[in-house]
């Protein structure tokens, strides 16, 4: 598990900003619902928007993800904070 992060951190970073932002494109969710403490299983994700969110967070972070490691987190804030973990940051 990671270690726990200060929230406005994290939401200031750009992985969550962009996340975030694929998240509303894919979900049609108002962008206040996508926060740190958010369920990733309430934002009405299906596992091909898992698997596009994905491919764009790999393209501009240079990380691979499988697509299953999102539902393997309970909030957004957890899987953020895995991949800033995973790239170094």
């Amino acid at each position: 598990m990671s270690a726990v992060v200060d929230k406005n951190a994290l939401i200031d970073s750009e992985l969550f900003q962009f996340l975030r932002a694929q998240v509303v494109k894919r979900s049609r969710i108002p962008a206040e619902s996508v926060t740190p403490d958010a369920a990733l299983s309430d934002l009405g994700l299906q596992s091909i928007d898992a698997v596009l969110l994905c491919g764009e967070v790999e393209s501009k972070f240079d990380v691979e993800i499988d697509p299953i490691e999102i539902f393997e987190h309970e909030t957004v804030g957890d899987f953020v904070q895995t991949l800033l973990d995973r790239i170094g940051t």
